[in-house]
């Protein structure tokens, strides 16, 4: 099996994560910086629920609008309570309503061109936006090879089923256990949803 020159880099640097890329096989890494609005609605969505149940609610969405990706024209008549309707809870609505507005201003640059303390500020400044949907946004838009985050439950239970961390420990133990995949901890993440994702 081909695996990229990343993932053998992964191989090689721990046992647990190797048997983890052996069974999954190759996964192609494919940022999408293009259609940046649509993936922060996306990121939002899958807030502290299941990746099911988000691309679920978010194909919803994209089917109200009839559209392949969102767009954030298509929220600027609507309320918080127009978006809720939309399958999201007041919190969620409020946000996209917040990044619909920030990406209609006249200010508004290309997200994925900003250096990262400028990217960092431009979106934590967003009601609802907190580290766990900044990391996703730099893995998923930026493409940024290094980023693991141990806010995200999904990682912490393919860490813990794969053996790699006790039950008991601390976020930062996880963080700690991650260091070894530098510089492609978000190769790693990658992997590691898919393993536990099934």
């Amino acid at each position: 099996m081909k695996f990229s020159r990343k993932e053998e880099y992964l191989r090689q640097r721990d046992k647990k994560l190797k048997k983890i890329i052996d069974a999954n096989g190759h996964i192609p890494f494919k940022p999408n910086r293009k259609n940046q609005f649509d993936s922060l609605v996306w990121i939002v969505t899958s807030q502290f629920i299941s990746t099911k149940a988000a691309d679920s609610i978010f194909e919803n969405i994209r089917k109200k609008f009839n559209c392949e990706f969102l767009d954030e024209k298509y929220f600027k008549n609507l309320n918080i309570d127009d978006i809720k309707k939309l399958g999201l809870n007041t919190n969620k609505a409020k946000t996209i309503k917040e990044i619909s507005e920030l990406f209609i201003s006249e200010s508004f640059e290309d997200l994925a061109n900003l250096n990262d303390d400028d990217l960092r500020d431009t979106l934590l400044k967003i009601f609802g936006i907190g580290p766990w949907s900044l990391n996703m946004f730099e893995i998923f838009c930026v493409g940024k090879l290094d980023i693991f985050t141990s806010k995200d439950a999904g990682l912490r239970l393919a860490m813990k089923r794969s053996g790699m961390i006790n039950l008991d420990s601390n976020w930062d133990t996880y963080d700690d256990y991650a260091a070894k995949w530098s510089p492609f901890r978000t190769i790693a993440s990658i992997h590691l949803w898919k393993f536990v994702d099934g």
